[in-house]
């Protein structure tokens, strides 16, 4: 049988190396005309606002300071110039791609497209279907004839799937709207600077700039991880410095942002002091719109924003009863769990369940399981004292009947319950993959010479523990102190939400959603945002230096 080989399709490599320089430097200076005209336009243009000129001016400045290095480094015979005009090309070539889909309205494609695919399951079943008969087959070397219309099979139901979730019609309107005279500017952009990217990139000019194998070895890496990189920019590092900006500003998310500077930070950390007259109270400065903390003779002080403390106090209340209890019984879990008894991987998994559902339907059932009326818990309390009050030689117990969503005294405390329950099972996972590293022989030198089951515990198991609970105390600190979903789903109904009776579930992440996306006030939130941020930073970085000074001990 006589195989069949494909023609392989390569670009042109137009010019050569010298020539091409030339070309590239003529390009760079053009590109940074149009650069700097972009750059320009996103700076004095009214149409664009908000986030949008921000991300215009960002992107439009970072291929002028791109532009000119690469200048720079050609006009020079640099290598660095051929790395930076890589970096322009390739990220206008991005540029003019999203461009063009965006004004394609490819994304509201998607949209409609995840309508209709429901449409395409079952004929993407059969492909599948058709596809493993295919594979079967070839690996047995059996069922030729089958295995052909297998093939065709699937590519029928292929061919029927795209129809019916209408990605043909789709593609035909993409390609129509393409040949528009704006969405041609964009491709013919992307077209050119894909390809003066990637003849930038070729090993003849690479070795007229005399470029070193270490520098084309950086370049093939950064290609390959480039995605992940600018979606990182994209999504994480430039919104991360977006609300850095936000922070400093008054801002509604629909006008243009009002540069305050520091103004949202001294709301938040800043305090009132206030003097009253004689015969005053602090009543006098309630009045003048103050909220006291304390008073020392006729001087009353108070926060300027005591709402943002309560939440501060609330989490730090909250994070003092939620962590040891959603870690200290998983550790004793985890001993428990690293047996051999029967049936005990069917217990790991049972441990395990709560802390993968989601958050709002378990806040929901205990929203249930908490109802002073009908809710388990207090019919459990109410039954064991009933029990007991029938026991002789016992005082009779009064039924309290706990409010335990409606009292602000232990409202707090339903929070912990709900969170404990909620981790206890994955803190014991991560507690039992430690359990599992732990030398067995330790353990038998140990009993040899006479030590208990606590003695080895305490002495072996703990120490060797270390870095697993450092882990677990890190992470489940950091999620005690983003606590937002179950307190929302809990206490719907108060004002904020979430923030439960007088607010005593009211938590720094709650108060940032209230501040954003209920008052509209996002340079507030935003600010609100970094504090909680240097907060759990400042908390990560005790817990790191708690480790290493356990480590060095």
């Amino acid at each position: 049988m006589t195989a069949i080989s494909l023609p392989s399709f390569r670009l042109p490599r137009l010019l050569e190396a010298s020539k091409w320089l030339t070309v590239v430097l003529a390009w760079r200076v053009l590109h940074l005309l149009a650069s700097g005209t972009a750059l320009w336009f996103a700076t004095t243009s009214a149409t664009l606002e908000g986030p949008a000129s921000i991300a215009a001016n960002a992107a439009a400045l970072t291929l002028v300071a791109l532009d000119l290095g690469a200048i720079v480094g050609l006009a020079r015979g640099r290598p660095v110039g051929r790395s930076l005009s890589l970096a322009a090309d390739y990220l206008t070539f991005l540029g003019a791609v999203l461009l063009l889909l965006h004004v394609n309205r490819i994304f509201v494609g998607l949209d409609a497209l995840g309508e209709t695919f429901g449409r395409g399951i079952p004929f993407g079943i059969v492909a599948i279907a058709a596809w493993v008969v295919t594979g079967w087959g070839e690996q047995n070397n059996k069922l030729v004839t089958t295995r052909k219309y297998a093939r065709y099979v699937a590519y029928a139901a292929i061919a029927a799937m795209l129809v019916a979730v209408g990605i043909l019609p789709g593609v035909a309107t993409f390609v129509a709207r393409t040949l528009q005279p704006l969405q041609l500017g964009f491709l013919t952009i992307a077209l050119a600077s894909g390809y003066l990217a990637w003849r930038t990139f070729q090993t003849d000019v690479a070795l007229e700039m005399d470029v070193k194998n270490r520098t084309t070895r950086t370049l093939d890496g950064l290609l390959f991880v480039s995605p992940n990189a600018l979606g990182f920019v994209a999504f994480f590092a430039g919104p991360l410095l977006f609300s850095l900006f936000v922070s400093l500003t008054e801002w509604d998310a629909f006008g243009e942002p009002v540069f305050v500077g520091l103004a949202n930070y001294a709301q938040i950390l800043g305090l009132n002091v206030a003097v009253v007259g004689a015969g005053e109270s602090a009543s006098a400065a309630l009045a003048a719109g103050y909220q006291p903390w304390f008073s020392l003779g006729n001087v009353v002080i108070g926060a300027r924003d005591p709402l943002f403390w309560q939440s501060i106090r609330n989490i730090v209340f909250f994070t003092a009863f939620a962590l040891p209890l959603s870690t200290i019984p998983a550790l004793f879990l985890a001993t428990l769990l690293n047996s051999k008894a029967p049936f005990i991987k069917v217990f790991r998994a049972i441990y395990f369940i709560p802390s993968i559902a989601g958050v709002v339907a378990v806040a929901l059932i205990w929203r249930q399981l908490f109802d002073s009326t009908i809710g388990w818990l207090n019919y459990i309390i109410s039954a064991v004292i009933a029990f007991l009050n029938r026991l002789p030689l016992l005082p009779q117990f009064a039924d309290p009947r706990l409010q335990w969503l409606s009292d602000a005294d232990i409202a707090l405390f339903s929070l912990v319950i709900v969170f404990s329950w909620m981790f206890i099972g994955y803190n014991a996972v991560l507690f039992l993959a430690g359990l599992q590293g732990v030398d067995n022989t330790l353990h038998e030198a140990a009993m040899l010479d006479g030590a208990n089951r606590w003695q080895r515990f305490r002495n072996i198991t703990l120490p060797a523990l270390r870095p697993t609970t450092f882990f677990v105390v890190a992470s489940t600190g950091i999620l005690t102190l983003q606590l937002f979903g179950e307190n929302v789903v809990l206490f719907p109904t108060t004002t904020p939400i979430g923030g439960g009776p007088q607010n005593s579930t009211l938590t720094p992440v709650v108060y940032l959603y209230e501040q954003g996306f209920r008052r509209f006030s996002f340079g507030y939130a935003s600010a609100v945002a970094w504090v909680l941020f240097v907060l759990i930073f400042a908390f990560t970085l005790v817990q790191f230096r708690r480790q290493r000074a356990e480590a060095e001990g």
